[in-house]
């Protein structure tokens, strides 16, 4: 449900909550300014573990009615029609009051007494974290979601004054434990709102946290010292109505810039504007540089690593305004011998915005010293892995690690490779056990040196060792697995002799490797693009059509429009619908496979998009490494 029905504009928790972040969101909300497209993944993973988190809720209550009106208005009416009765139990009932709405996952109804459900997908333990600290403040991390489920319980109030409310926050807890195989399966949360709750044992309700928020939610609403000091009026009421107005009148409250606009959703980046999109982000800092536009490329904001709040206190908003006398020069990063820190990052990104000439490649004496040490074949390595608020199997905690792919790109000394890949599929046991067996079928997995990008699959397969240990009774091939497991785990990075090695690319490049394409991200998506942008080896070897498993004749060296490489995840994504960019993208469809109603042919294709995705990981790797070893060898 939007938040405009119809023609009619409504203020609701998202919008409230924005407001205090910054008030001159509110305007560009209201006029429908573009917004930052990739926090988007993260919110749709989020969203599907709170669908997980009220399924499971609403399971307890079999009699729930749900609203799912087509408009706020008809779902406002059949919530007010539903509580002319003395007891019901509403799922996503709607309330409005002055143009201002609130859904609300469950509402129980007893006579004059509502017990209020809000349901948030943030980790709590009930052993270790209480929503007060021990001054009876509410600390940052809470704090958030105590203003959003005041702001719905303020017009939820409005709406029934007479009424006495008890309020609950509903958190997965990290102290609760599964007591069902399959769960996410069960409580079918992409269901539609028609059908009947779902039925799980009642002793899964220990996953959940039912947080009794009176009193936070009564400083949040009456503390005078709290509004003081978190809200932009003297009071709550006052906070609500003065933040309503600004959004229904689309009032553009005058901008205070600083380090808090870092993550402003309204910084749409230069690919997006010049396709003619308007930037707030812009609009609010062109105060700092009238006429010429306020989210030019060199804002600071663009910097990798620490120290933006710093030249922000400077009044310092701008890479061109920092002194070069602050910051490393070209020649004392080019010429020297030891790793390449993020301080020198940042002054090659400076010094390269200001026009200064910078290294198109630096390569580290250390890089070709540790490339020699690795012992072929060298095996490219990559995990797609979720945490789920709701896990996916009995005796594990919200959260817990589930691991349900790998691609391995097996790389011989003559050259030649194979990829080797696995998903889970329902029904083959489970996924984190599944994954070891079907790793250790990889020919010749246990010889050479394993290559990772970051240390995940290491840390991942730690995890998977302490619960085979756990369960060792259950699994017969448990010691098996954890023999291998081990084997794996307790090798060195390849900074650390002997062999064989675990090592990590991603400190390789993150060490001892800069090119001049490179910009504020280390990522294996950026680290790639600007590789195959200046690899010539590349250009000629993946000009030509790639084939596998998984893709046919696709070409992953094309030039964009200036003539550099075009980044091949974005080949990738325009290859076929539903492509997976991100590992957050894997994580949701990973999920939906799990515990979503659907077509054998839906099915094919999500699971043919993690396919792809995961093997494009580790050719990237491959990739990397083909041009190292190709400048290497031609300068040594």
């Amino acid at each position: 449900m939007a938040e405009t029905s119809g023609t009619t504009p409504y203020f609701t928790k998202h919008l409230f909550r924005a407001g205090l972040q910054c008030p001159t969101k509110l305007y560009y909300k209201a006029r429908g300014y573009p917004e930052d497209r990739s926090a988007l993944p993260f919110l749709m993973h989020a969203g599907f573990n709170r669908k997980l988190l009220k399924s499971l809720i609403r399971s307890v209550y079999p009699a729930g009615k749900y609203i799912d009106g087509d408009t706020i208005e008809e779902s406002a009416a059949r919530t007010r029609e539903y509580f002319e009765a003395s007891e019901i139990v509403l799922f996503d009932p709607v309330f409005t009051c002055r143009q201002m709405m609130a859904k609300l996952p469950l509402v129980v109804k007893n006579g004059q007494q509502l017990t209020v459900f809000q349901v948030q997908t943030k980790a709590f333990s009930s052993r270790k974290h209480q929503l007060l600290d021990r001054k009876g403040d509410i600390p940052p991390k809470w704090r958030k979601y105590l203003l959003g489920f005041a702001y719905q319980l303020y017009i939820l109030q409005k709406a029934y004054p007479g009424c006495s409310v008890l309020p609950l926050l509903v958190l997965p807890d990290k102290a609760g434990y599964a007591q069902t195989d399959g769960l996410p399966a069960l409580l079918k949360p992409f269901e539609t709102p028609a059908a009947t709750p779902p039925s799980v044992p009642g002793e899964n309700q220990q996953l959940l946290a039912k947080l009794d928020v009176r009193e936070p939610v009564r400083r949040v609403r009456e503390d005078p010292g709290f509004a003081e000091t978190y809200l932009p009026k003297p009071s709550f009421p006052q906070s609500v109505e003065y933040l309503r107005e600004i959004y229904l009148r689309e009032q553009k409250v005058e901008p205070e810039v600083g380090y808090k606009c870092r993550n402003c959703e309204f910084n749409i980046g230069q690919a997006q504007q010049s396709g003619g999109a308007q930037s707030g982000f812009g609009e609010c800092w062109e105060s700092k540089q009238p006429g010429e536009g306020g989210d030019d490329p060199d804002h600071v904001f663009e910097l990798m690593g620490p120290g933006t709040r710093q030249l922000m206190e400077r009044e310092i908003f701008y890479q061109r305004n920092i002194d070069n006398g602050d910051i490393h020069s070209v020649a004392s990063i080019a010429g020297g011998e030891g790793r390449i820190t993020e301080t020198m990052r940042r002054a090659l990104q400076i010094h390269k915005t200001t026009s200064t000439e910078v290294p198109g490649e630096i390569m580290r004496a250390s890089l070709r010293k540790e490339l020699r040490r690795w012992e072929y074949p060298l095996h490219f390595l990559d995990f797609e892995a979720g945490n789920y608020a709701v896990p996916v199997r009995r005796g594990r905690p919200p959260y817990h690690l589930v691991v349900f792919q790998f691609s391995c790109h097996t790389l011989r000394k003559d050259g030649r490779w194979q990829h080797h890949q696995w998903i889970d599929s329902p029904g083959n046991g489970y996924p984190n056990y599944e994954l070891v067996r079907r790793l250790m079928e990889i020919p010749h997995i246990s010889k050479g040196t394993i290559v990772q990008y970051s240390n995940f699959e290491r840390n991942a397969l730690k995890i998977i060792r302490r619960e085979l240990r756990d369960e060792a009774e259950m699994v017969p091939d448990s010691p098996r697995l954890i023999r291998w497991i081990e084997d794996i785990i307790r090798r060195n990075d390849s900074n650390h002799p002997p062999s064989p090695y675990l090592a990590d690319l991603s400190r390789l490049v993150k060490n001892y490797y800069y090119n001049n394409e490179m910009e504020n991200s280390l990522s294996i998506k950026d680290v790639l693009q600007s590789v195959m942008t200046r690899s010539d080896y590349l250009a000629k070897a993946y000009s030509k059509p790639y084939n596998s498993q998984n893709f046919e004749e696709i070409i992953w060296w094309q030039s964009d429009s200036s003539g550099k490489a075009r980044n091949p995840y974005t080949i990738l994504e325009e290859s076929g619908s539903g492509a997976v960019r991100r590992g957050t993208e894997a994580m949701y469809i990973y999920g939906k496979l799990i515990a979503g109603n659907m077509s054998k042919k839906e099915k094919s294709a999500y699971r043919k998009s993690l396919l792809r995705y995961c093997e494009l990981d580790t050719l990237a790797m491959v990739m990397i490494y083909q041009h190292w070893k190709q400048t290497l060898n031609r300068l040594y």
